[in-house]
């Protein structure tokens, strides 16, 4: 529970540390920050963590790494590219297609290896595998919504970076709050329900966000971000922990790296996704008649980009068109990441194995 809540703060807090930074230095400092973190990471494995290596040694799995590697980076560019050109477009298919099936092969290869880079028989476990699908579909809605509020305030709002980070506090205290309650519910419904809640939580939160217009004052975007929060905090941890509670000791490095590892797949893919939704829709939804073609394609590229040459033109009809397009791409992406919730809820309900919290350490007693 521990692990996963830190790990969930430290996703919020990077905009208003890197934003603060960006406020009050170079934009390199929002990457020399995490030097002296690597350090300290690194003396603190040294001499705190305990050693705990398995019996069995094993190789590195070259053709493993180079083949994941591959097949997700071209998966993940296709659908970035696919809001560009769309999803018709030769090049986005070919790509696809071609990560697939480098995907698929390297799944193959690490059924018959005798040193798989990811051990598949961790997911003979139902409690392991939904566990790690669940966290990885909240990663993927989380993500999501990472991308674009910090958009939506910089470029809608116009507050500053540090500004923008602030203003996502409430989904800190969110997490904190249902991860408290997270901790209390588990011991009365077990895990299983409680996942399921956290998802649902979550996903009124982000359909209560879906009805954002340009008129709204932050009080609402803070409310609906608090709620989201808390059905992160709710689920999440619970996730994690009925991924990890049926491993042996030896195994919970590998199954909790193959869970981090999934998570930033689903982050990444997510933000590809959910980014490919607003794109289109904001290029969809400008109103740019009149404006010669080396405009258009500037204010094509991005809110940031739309809203600077709005301003310099001195052109409020653009300026209002480039912010309503924008809103409206966000509203379609947190209906999507709302959907993608609710599917996190059937899921928890149907096929995560019912536990009650505790009754591990009980039946070990």
């Amino acid at each position: 529970m521990i692990w996963a809540i830190t790990n969930m703060l430290g996703i919020p807090l990077g905009p208003i540390v890197g934003g603060w930074l960006l406020k009050h230095f170079e934009w390199g400092s929002v990457f020399w920050i995490n030097i002296p973190f690597v350090v300290i990471g690194l003396v603190a494995i040294s001499f705190l963590m305990p050693e705990n290596r398995s019996k069995i040694s094993s190789k590195i799995d070259y053709l493993g790494i180079f083949t994941s590697s591959i097949g997700l980076t071209m998966v993940t560019y296709a659908v970035i590219r696919a809001g560009e050109k769309g999803w018709s477009d030769a090049s986005v298919i070919i790509l696809l297609i071609v990560g697939v099936v480098i995907l698929g092969i390297f799944t193959i290869w690490q059924r018959y290896t005798k040193h798989p880079l990811i051990d598949l028989s961790l997911f003979r476990s139902a409690s392991f595998t939904w566990g790690s699908i669940l966290a990885t579909l909240v990663s993927f809605a989380m993500f999501g919504l990472l991308f674009a509020i910090p958009q939506f305030f910089q470029a809608v709002k116009g507050y500053d970076t540090f500004g923008t980070g602030l203003r996502l506090l409430p989904m800190i205290a969110g997490l904190m709050v249902g991860a408290k309650i997270s901790d209390q519910l588990s011991k009365r419904i077990g895990s299983k329900n409680n996942v399921a809640i956290g998802f649902l939580v979550l996903a009124i939160g982000l359909g209560i966000g879906a009805w954002t217009d340009l008129e709204s004052g932050y009080w609402f975007a803070a409310l609906w971000i608090t709620i989201s929060g808390i059905g992160l905090g709710l689920s999440l941890p619970n996730s994690m922990d009925a991924a990890l509670a049926e491993l042996s000791a030896e195994r919970s490095g590998i199954g909790s790296a193959l869970i981090m590892a999934l998570r930033q797949v689903g982050g990444t893919i997510g933000v590809a996704i959910l980014g490919t939704v607003i794109n289109s829709s904001y290029r969809h939804h400008l109103n740019m008649k009149g404006l010669p073609s080396t405009v258009t394609e500037k204010v094509e590229q991005s809110v940031s980009a739309g809203v600077v040459i709005a301003k310099q033109l001195k052109f409020n009809r653009l300026l209002d068109s480039v912010q309503k397009a924008f809103i409206h791409g966000m509203d379609m992406m947190l209906i999507g990441c709302s959907g993608i919730a609710i599917i996190g809820c059937l899921l928890a309900f149907l096929f995560l194995p019912h536990k009650q919290h505790g009754a591990k350490k009980a039946n070990k007693a």
